[in-house]
């Protein structure tokens, strides 16, 4: 079919894709186009289709007679027609040219995964045999490269008790390295069964006369009893080459450095017991608190991005794990998922990371499912997606106090009162800088706000609500403006005394944190022995009795701190289910009890109750209140005692 293909285009003397480089070896992917013929050709409405990408030439371009033209698939169209909106993945893919009549297929071809830097191309130029270069010649003759008709397939060495083997095919050798460092041909042949002790890696690779090399099929063995696990492999002087290492930081502190020219060639496999997930990717050193300490971010570039978060600062781990999973409990929020891992690189351990997706548009634009959004970061209000004129109004909006429905119509309130919530709760200092909210581009589409970095945690007592008014800037989550507003404070005050009856209260939150302690203090403990002697890291001991200890005191001296600020007195409201566990009630939309809870309120600010019969039950009513109907509105210094009152259905005959 693709020769067929090739040769129908050649008779008609029409263009043809004579070279491609996936994966673009740090550069944008390209295609070569060749005219064959003995006339120019104009590319204009021709289109090229790619892993579910469509693009057509909209613009002159010329291609004139026995040449080349390369398309450039920078994903920026707006700088050119010989600019595509598209990616080739080096993992493998196919690539069609269609005629401006959008229907006649002028040629195809597809490749399997290739090697950085490696093109693949007509062997003559115009010919019907496609072979592979190392030297790609973007915008000239193919033949003045060497290609080879085949590449070898990348080996895959497996383990069993320490001992590795890799099964080469007839006529190939394979070469291997330990260190990380793709293996060339002067590399130590692989000749049989090799022993490797736990926490290290081998890279092998294919060579033979008539191919290019295979691509690096690599292993790493973790610690005894490692099943899950995020390993890298990277040539070890693209992290600690004095010059051009992405972790020195002699002199130039190449880890401080941003953009492209300091992402590195990575390959990582994800493990999870029987399940590997490999990826040829790119990685660079991310965010601006760690990246003078020992233990840094790491951010990997592919089709989508992932951070791999240190949580190097003291207690980061756990204080950022734990309001992950609080906010899932009702959070309108959006806070980016994480999964704890223990990293290898290069074979060596590197402690215990998070993997999450970063906090960006094409993250935002999955979960939500909006094809475009705007998406503003920091405390200067900087425009990372759209623009930031929607965000500038709302600002404005609230600042003067507007109405709660004007306000509505440009923001999700319960989203900017959650992240005050958490704030409040946390006291953590750095609130103002780390700040990030989005909207879908759409008519009227709503801002929300992200949680992010919250290991900066402020001690109990501390007086974060008279802090955080005193600000001079404006700065999210905005509580002068929040708690001066007639509307948006009683929001913000019974938000605040909800999540506090729930899962922030005491006991829930010290069953929640305990929780995850126990699943992960193994993995806590190694991490803990990799870097204390390099960081300022307390024990993981000391990271749960610290929370603890903030869960046991944070609720009461917080809901004080903001009585005092507000004038609203304080009072406590117990609400209990009848039968138990017939139902339950909702607290401001968060799960309250389905058997008896008491909290403490504000006593002037009316709090929404519901009631929600389990199955097989009926709800009759509320005691303890006038107010009729399953969602009701309480004072608690008017309604001390509730009981939402169930009843078994009536099953009719």
């Amino acid at each position: 079919m693709i020769w067929w293909c090739a040769a129908l285009a050649t008779s008609a003397q029409g263009p043809l894709i004579n070279e491609v480089v996936p994966g673009g070896n740090g550069g944008p992917d390209w295609i070569e186009v060749y005219n064959p013929g003995s006339r120019p050709v104009d590319l204009l409405g021709y289109t090229l289709v790619t892993v579910g990408r469509t693009h057509r030439i909209d613009a002159s371009l010329m291609l004139k007679q026995h040449d080349h033209i390369v398309l450039w698939c920078d994903r920026h169209p707006e700088q050119g027609p010989d600019h595509l909106d598209l990616r080739l993945p080096r993992e493998g893919g196919s690539l069609l040219l269609i005629d401006p009549d959008r229907k006649t297929m002028r040629d195809l071809y597809s490749w399997r995964a290739l090697s950085s830097g490696v093109s693949l191309g007509r062997l003559k130029d115009g010919g019907r045999d496609w072979g592979y270069f190392t030297e790609p010649t973007p915008g000239a003759s193919n033949e003045l490269a060497h290609g080879a008709r085949r590449i070898l397939s990348t080996p895959s060495p497996t383990v069993d008790g320490g001992s590795v083997s890799c099964v080469a095919e007839e006529g190939v050798t394979l070469c291997y390295t330990l260190d990380g460092r793709i293996p060339q041909p002067g590399s130590p042949a692989f000749k049989g069964p090799l022993f490797l002790p736990p926490s290290s890696i081998i890279t092998v690779r294919a060579f033979a006369e008539d191919a290019l090399p295979s691509l690096p099929g690599t292993l790493t063995v973790p610690a005894e009893g490692t099943s899950a696990f995020i390993a890298l492999r990277i040539d070890p002087d693209s992290l600690y080459d004095r010059k051009r290492g992405i972790f020195t930081g002699e002199d130039a502190a190449n880890y401080a450095r941003t953009g492209k020219d300091w992402q590195r060639a990575v390959q990582v496999r994800w493990c999870d017991g029987d399940s590997v997930r490999a990826e040829d990717l790119r990685m660079a050193v991310s965010g601006s608190g760690t990246r003078g300490l020992a233990k840094k971010n790491i951010k990997l570039y592919g089709e989508q991005e992932t951070m791999l978060r240190a949580d190097a600062t003291p207690h980061a781990f756990l204080r950022n794990l734990f309001l992950e999973r609080i906010s899932r409990s009702g959070a309108q929020v959006d806070v980016q998922p994480s999964t704890p891992r223990p990293l290898y690189i290069n074979g060596r351990y590197e402690g215990l990371y998070r993997a999450m997706p970063a906090k960006n548009s094409a993250w935002l634009r999955r979960s939500s499912g909006a094809e475009s959004l705007d998406l503003i970061d920091g405390p200067g209000a900087h425009a990372l997606k759209g623009d930031d004129d929607r965000h500038a109004r709302l600002l404005a909006r609230l600042e003067h106090g507007a109405p709660l429905d004007s306000l509505s119509a440009l923001m999700q309130v319960t989203s900017l009162l959650d992240l005050a919530c958490f704030d409040l709760y946390s006291g953590r200092a750095d609130h103002d800088l780390n700040t990030r909210c989005w909207r879908p581009r759409v008519s009227g589409g709503r801002w929300r706000w992200i949680l992010f970095d919250v290991d900066l945690w402020a001690p109990p007592a501390e007086r974060t609500v008279e802090r955080m008014c005193s600000s001079t800037a404006p700065e999210a989550p905005y509580l002068p403006w929040l708690l001066k507003h007639e509307e948006l404070r009683p929001r913000l005050l019974a938000r605040m005394s909800a999540w506090l009856a729930t899962s922030l209260a005491g006991d829930r939150a010290a069953a929640l944190a305990d929780s995850l302690y126990t699943t992960h203090a193994a993995l806590m403990n190694e991490d803990h022995a990799r870097w204390k002697d390099l960081l300022a890291m307390p024990s993981p001991q000391e990271s749960i009795a610290t929370l603890r200890a903030h869960i046991a005191a944070r609720p009461a001296l917080l809901l004080e701190q903001l009585s005092d600020f507000t004038g609203r007195p304080l009072r406590k409201m117990t609400v209990r289910v009848v039968p138990a566990q017939a139902g339950q009630v909702f607290v401001e939309q968060l799960p309250l009890t389905d058997v008896e809870r008491s909290f403490t309120a504000f006593a002037d600010v009316p709090m929404r109750l519901t009631a929600t019969p389990s199955p097989g039950h009926e709800f009759i009513g509320w005691q303890g209140t006038d107010q009729k109907g399953t969602t009701i509105l309480v004072e608690p210094g008017k309604a001390k005692n509730l009981r939402a009152v169930f009843r078994c259905a009536v099953t009719p005959p």
